[in-house]
């Protein structure tokens, strides 16, 4: 290190931003701000030679509680890495989490009133005539469910009010999601390819919170891709780590959005079909953080995001045999058809039949 720290401490030592030099494969020198951040208990060292696989691009790291922006060049014949610090969001206050319940309530029985107005129109024949019209109804209630749901997990995480961990299988809850998600993506006009290393992977944490972080990733990846577009979406197991991406064909994310991208603040006062309420990846990353792992977003330059997923696995004493995606209780509502809602066309929410 004595070598290298000859040459690059008079060029960086001073910096107040953190930098690390990687070469042949190995962390070979760093300043005293990346030494600060090297000691931290929660700081992934294999994320920094992750990053350097960009080389030439800015990227965003959501590290724990803070976020940083990281710059990778070569240098040298190794990788030079330098993250600065970006300013800690303001906690968002939903203070309604109350209501939220109410109003599933509600929900549950307006769409049980559309059934019955559903059958009443089959039996005087009017289907045809008001079947858009009853699906556009269910669409709205969907979005109304979809914000909602955001407030109270956000809440909820501010309250520190998290769900029991326990053992399940990881790879089997994101292969039921990409399974879902690639049907109503195709009535959106988006391809959905999914692919994964392993068929089964045994994970402790709290299956409810991490259902919860997928969907927002796989959601924002469909809604970025847009008509006519694409998302790959890869679930990795690999040294100790679980790496779950997903890249879509979407116009990318400007610089100055990338920056708050994690904070919780919507791109607009008022959310417009297709941009949501800014809320799903501030808990996406405040989950992954509560399960000792990190989000990574990136922009490519000829358009595209690329969000990256890396959790440490902690394996658990047991699992059970059998494992479904484990959605949290909706009184049968689709999870992802909710966070889906403003960009599926109407013929997805034509009320279904039910048993008598």
């Amino acid at each position: 290190m004595e070598l290298f720290s000859s040459r690059l401490e008079p060029l960086f030592g001073t910096f107040p931003e953190a930098v690390f030099y990687l070469f042949g494969g190995q962390l070979v020198w760093y300043n005293e701000v990346g030494d600060m951040l090297l000691g931290e208990e929660d700081f992934p060292l294999d994320l920094l030679f992750a990053l350097a696989e960009h080389p030439g691009q800015t990227m965003e790291v959501a590290l724990g509680r803070h976020s940083y922006r990281v710059t990778a060049s070569p240098m040298d014949g190794g990788d030079l890495l330098v993250l600065r610090a970006l300013p800690d969001p303001e906690e968002q206050k939903h203070p309604f989490s109350n209501s939220v319940h109410r109003m599933r309530e509600c929900l549950s029985n307006f769409t049980a009133v559309q059934w019955k107005m559903k059958r009443m129109m089959e039996y005087r024949q009017l289907t045809g005539e008001f079947q858009q019209e009853l699906a556009n109804q269910t669409r709205l209630v969907y979005q109304m469910l979809r914000l909602t749901r955001q407030a109270e997990l956000t809440q909820e995480l501010n309250d520190k009010i998290f769900p029991r961990e326990e053992g399940f299988d990881l790879a089997m809850v994101c292969e039921g999601m990409a399974q879902e998600a690639a049907w109503l993506a195709d009535l959106a006009g988006v391809r959905f390819d999914y692919t994964s290393n392993v068929q089964n992977l045994g994970f402790q944490g709290s299956k409810s919170l991490l259902t919860q972080m997928l969907l927002a990733l796989v959601s924002n990846a469909i809604r970025a891709a847009g008509k006519e577009g694409f998302v790959q979406m890869k679930f990795h197991a690999e040294k100790g780590r679980v790496i779950i991406s997903l890249k879509d064909s979407g116009a990318g994310i400007p610089e100055d959005r990338l920056a708050t991208l994690f904070s919780g603040q919507a791109p607009e006062d008022i959310p417009r079909p297709g941009e949501g309420a800014g809320l799903g990846l501030y808990n996406a990353q405040r989950i992954a953080a509560l399960h000792g792992g990190v989000i990574i977003a990136q922009s490519g330059q000829d358009g595209g995001t690329s969000l990256v997923v890396s959790l440490p696995i902690v394996t658990p004493s047991s699992v059970p045999a059998r494992n479904n995606p484990g959605y949290d209780n909706l009184g049968g509502y689709s999870p992802v058809l909710i966070e889906l809602s403003d960009v599926l066309p109407w013929q997805a929410f034509v009320p279904a039949e039910k048993e008598d």
